[in-house]
């Protein structure tokens, strides 16, 4: 412990030495006979035979700390409830505890009466249920122990004793397993909207594998420093939910784990990052020349990985602008929000400036855990749709369509052929065989090779799986569609050198030139009539959103006071069209916005109200590289068929990489 942190000093001897030191006095009464500062045994000893350990406190503000760890842990459970309010989601909160008895105690008789934690999260849950905001949540009307509960181990009852004790635990014994047993048994009714329980308060009995889908809440209510790694506590909250009917729910908008930690998020985020480099190899901060590597360009209409000597050109420069260090490190000048910030990169690598950025960005500790206070409400201007630019260009955008697919028989056969010829030949599987040697000398144990070789691998009396049925089942093509395929390609040799490799191998040549025909081939059709089948509706825009600041800027020009950006491309282009006096309106196009393709639902990025002379009306998707379009790959396939939907309305629709472009 700090000495600091004892209050009340009043008096000092002056003798010390490197580790303990011995004679000081309190005005408080406290007289110090030791202080260890060895590590891994600090200690202070008093007079009184009192020893504090390393992270203990006498009198501060530890009690104030968790009263209000409890009171942020129920109001973010409240606040999650009503956003998942009819969504079929349960909202659970999971609360650490280092001592059993500051939740569930026993009186001189034995009987069982509530701890300090239990008591106070009653008061906390019962003020809040006074708040007319959480009227709508019925289960507040429940009786209050039905609300919250704890799995801890016990111990049989003692004589003279109806109820069982319930005692700390490492998490490692037998009665720690029955209680595993229970928590994991009870896992679907736990997730029930008709079970009651939802707060959960657990001793460290919880260890690795005790998880549950629906922790939204992490609240750390230790009154000393948690033994337990803070990557195994937030694990309990780091699964997909789960609705009522057992589906998960990929919204990233839902899937966010707020943790309440007694200690500062700059201490909590550093001793999580530490804990992940050490014990599972991932480094923050730090981006490899292979990551820069994988970055693509298109060239001949298809993507391609820059390759290293591309990426050490890259890598040198960013060391040259102090972006990064020699070792990839990134560094403070590394900053997007900054105004100013901007990458220079030469040509013809200056493209790739963009999609750099945001690949830096990505090992940004920020971009994995950030404090609450940077989350916020995102307020929708109810005046902003009112108004006649909105109205009209939502009238344009809206009508909803249906899409139909004409493609012959005789481009897919030609267009399959050409590709499977010039897959990579299937090889036989092979043994790599080393010998080598092994010799235990004083300095320690060597090695010395001796030699290597390889065996073909053969197969005898291997039965032979249906090739055709197995494509079929693979691209819902025909089966004569498919014996033309492959007759014309001449590779069937080479199906039974490697059956499954083949097969795999061919199905996603069929399924690529398919997915490209019935892009080609799409034709969109308005849906008629009216409501929610025909056409989007206005009301879909909530009230309230909340948003993360860190990846939203604030704007004047659109229908919420923040746009949220998902990269530095779109940050950037929001930020220019709100400057411009040509655009009266501009809209980050909500992910309920989506349009049905052949290969998935589409949700494009932006629509806009342009007046120079004339009122235009448009639809623009932001991308890092001006040859998107060019692009054979399953997005850009995606926004070619958004771009057939927005044609078939008469909207014009674009990919820009920059608001100059508008």
């Amino acid at each position: 412990m700090d000495p600091r942190k004892i209050r009340d000093r009043e008096e000092q001897a002056p003798t010390c030495s490197p580790c303990r030191t011995n004679g000081r006095r309190y005005r408080t009464g406290y007289e110090i006979a030791e202080i260890n500062a060895e590590p891994d045994s600090e200690y202070i000893r008093f007079t009184s035979g009192r020893v504090m350990r390393l992270g203990e406190e006498i009198g501060g503000m530890r009690e104030d700390v968790w009263r209000v760890q409890i009171k942020h842990t129920v109001k973010k459970h409240l606040e999650k409830e009503l956003q998942l309010r009819g969504r079929g989601v349960k909202v659970l909160s999971l609360f650490f505890i280092d001592r059993v008895a500051n939740y569930r105690d026993y009186d001189s008789a034995g009987r069982p009466v509530k701890g300090k934690f239990a008591e106070v999260f009653e008061e906390t849950l019962a003020e809040f249920a006074k708040d007319s905001r959480y009227k709508e949540l019925a289960w507040l009307k429940l009786p209050m122990e039905q609300l919250h509960n704890g799995y801890f181990a016990a111990d049989k009852p003692k004589k003279g004793q109806q109820q069982p004790v319930w005692r700390d635990t490492r998490g490692d014994t037998q009665a720690d397993d029955e209680v595993y047993n229970l928590i994991m048994k009870d896992k679907e009714r736990l997730l029930s909207e008709d079970e009651p329980l939802r707060f959960i308060f657990s001793h460290s009995a919880l260890r690795e594998g005790w998880d549950n889908p629906n922790v939204f809440q992490i609240c750390t209510l230790n009154e000393t420093r948690s033994a337990m790694k803070k990557r195994q506590e937030i694990g309990r909250g780091l699964r997909l939910p789960v609705n009522q009917h057992g589906l998960r729910v990929f919204d990233e908008s839902i899937n966010k784990l707020f943790v309440m930690a007694n200690e500062s998020y700059e201490d909590f985020a550093r001793a999580l990052q530490t804990e992940y480099e050490e014990d599972c190899g991932v480094t923050f901060g730090k981006v490899p020349i292979t990551a820069i590597a994988k970055l693509t360009r298109v060239v001949d209409g298809e993507p391609q990985p820059i390759g290293r000597k591309d990426a050490e050109a890259i890598k040198k420069i960013l060391v040259e602008q102090k972006m990064l260090d020699t070792e990839g490190r990134l560094l403070p000048a590394f900053d997007p929000k900054k105004p100013d910030f901007k990458i220079e990169l030469p040509q013809p690598l200056q493209e790739l400036a963009p999609a750099v950025v945001d690949l830096l960005a990505s090992y940004q500790i920020e971009r994995h855990i950030r404090q609450d206070k940077d989350e916020g409400v995102n307020r929708l201007k109810k005046e902003v749709p009112l108004t006649p630019e909105f109205q009209a260009l939502w009238e344009r955008i809206k009508p909803k369509t249906q899409y139909r697919v004409e493609f012959e028989t005789d481009e897919l056969v030609r267009r399959a052929v050409a590709a499977i010829k010039k897959m990579q030949k299937i090889e036989a599987a092979k043994i790599r065989v080393t010998a080598g040697q092994v010799g235990v000398v004083r300095g320690g144990v060597t090695t010395t090779a001796i030699s290597a070789a390889e065996e073909q691998v053969t197969y005898r009396n291997r039965p032979v799986p249906d090739v055709l049925a197995y494509l079929q089942n693979e691209t819902e093509l025909t089966r004569s569609t498919l014996v033309r395929i492959m007759k014309e390609s001449g590779r069937m040799a080479e199906f039974f050198v490697e059956p499954q490799r083949f097969m795999d191998a061919v199905a996603g040549i069929l399924k690529h030139e398919l997915h490209r025909l019935l892009v080609d081939g799409i034709k969109y059709e308005k849906i008629d009539g009216t409501g929610t089948e025909a056409e989007w509706e206005m009301l879909l825009f909530k009230n309230e959103e909340m948003v993360n600041y860190l990846t939203a800027l604030q704007v004047n020009h659109s229908v919420y006071e923040y746009v949220v950006y998902e990269s530095e491309v779109e940050k950037e282009f929001a930020k220019r069209l709100d400057e411009r006096q040509d655009i009266r309106l501009f809209v980050k196009l909500p992910n309920w916005f989506e349009i049905d393709t052949p290969v998935g639902k589409y949700n494009p990025d932006w629509a806009i109200v342009k007046y120079d002379d004339e009122t235009l009306y448009l639809v623009r998707e932001t991308k890092s590289t001006k040859d998107f379009l060019k692009l054979r790959t399953s997005e850009a396939d995606k926004v070619r068929c958004g771009q057939k939907h927005f044609d078939t309305l008469g909207v014009s629709f674009m990919v820009a990489t920059s608001a100059e472009e508008v």
